[in-house]
């Protein structure tokens, strides 16, 4: 499989531990990712003329005539909301007005949990089929059997509807976390917006917002949250110190990303998914990991004497 890469401008800043983990994990499951020449900003919220919000993300979907595949579930949301805009004559128009190569039609955009999901079940299908192909048994070699993860979408991810999964009720990210043998937890606030486009003009509202998120998280019983968005991760991880002083309470909750889950499931190494940049410390993860792997090989050792 090949996909044109559209790494996003926090790619290469605050969620590089991001663009690491993808790009690990697409070559364990053979995806070849051809990044997108001179791609630049999708126009995401900060960007507040419509038109020209439009016109930035058209303008990374002409460069390639491949399927197009983001990891930010705001860039992956933005793409997705320019290409129904550019269904308007009127709006296409005036968008290639301004490109030089033209919009001439719908592209295909899918966020990396998509490009895994499909990975592991064409996978799984070539198995079923007796091709010669690797089976899931042979991709995920490291099953993340006892640990729990709370799935975390925040709010971009299935919006505009039509997409991923339900808007209301998305169970895409439950369905890989089983599927790489780990449990999800009962996540209530799973959907709760994580308050990055607010947080500097109304940082007291952030933070009573995201305290109430990772306390949910931890009362479910995860070992660790799945984001699927760097600016979600950067708000549940990075500011989890600042979270644990002002309200006097340990959170001490890992956020991983869900290419660095899915990337112990098939058996890469923490530093090649860029987990040491994780503010809050994944080792214990890590750790419950190999002790339960410890258990179980000591339980079939003792089977076979």
């Amino acid at each position: 499989m090949k996909l044109a890469y559209y790494p996003g401008c926090v790619a290469r800043s605050t969620g590089r531990e991001y663009e690491i983990s993808t790009r690990a994990v697409s070559r364990a499951l053979g995806i070849e990712l051809e990044e997108i020449d001179d791609w630049n900003c999708c126009g995401a919220t900060h960007v507040s003329n419509e038109l020209v919000s439009t016109a930035l993300a058209a303008r990374n979907l002409v460069r390639t005539e491949l399927p197009v595949m983001a990891s930010c579930s705001i860039c992956y949301s933005r793409l997705r909301a320019a290409m129904i805009h550019l269904k308007d004559r009127k709006v296409r128009e005036r968008v290639n007005e301004a490109l030089e190569v033209k919009y001439e039609g719908e592209k295909e955009v899918l966020h990396v949990i998509e490009t895994i999901t499909k990975a592991l079940r064409k996978a799984e299908e070539k198995d079923q089929g007796r091709e010669s192909e690797k089976s899931p048994k042979d991709l995920i070699v490291r099953p993340l059997a006892g640990l729990k993860a709370a799935p975390y979408y925040g709010c971009l991810l299935t919006r505009p509807g039509g997409g991923i999964d339900s808007p209301e009720n998305p169970k895409i990210l439950e369905d890989l976390i089983r599927t790489l043998g780990a449990e999800p937890t009962d996540f209530r606030l799973k959907m709760k917006c994580c308050c990055g486009p607010i947080f500097m003009p109304e940082e007291e509202a952030a933070a009573e917002t995201l305290i109430r998120i990772l306390r949910n998280a931890r009362a479910s019983g995860a070992d660790f949250v799945v984001a699927l968005c760097p600016l979600c991760h950067l708000m549940l991880d990075a500011n989890q110190p600042l979270l644990e002083k002002k309200f006097g309470e340990k959170i001490d909750l890992p956020i991983l990303y869900v290419t660095q889950m899915a990337g112990l499931a098939l058996g890469l190494a923490p530093e090649e998914l860029g987990m040491e940049m994780n503010s809050v410390s994944t080792r214990p993860v890590v750790e419950k990991l190999e002790k339960i792997e410890g258990k179980k090989a000591e339980e079939e050792g003792a089977k076979v004497c």
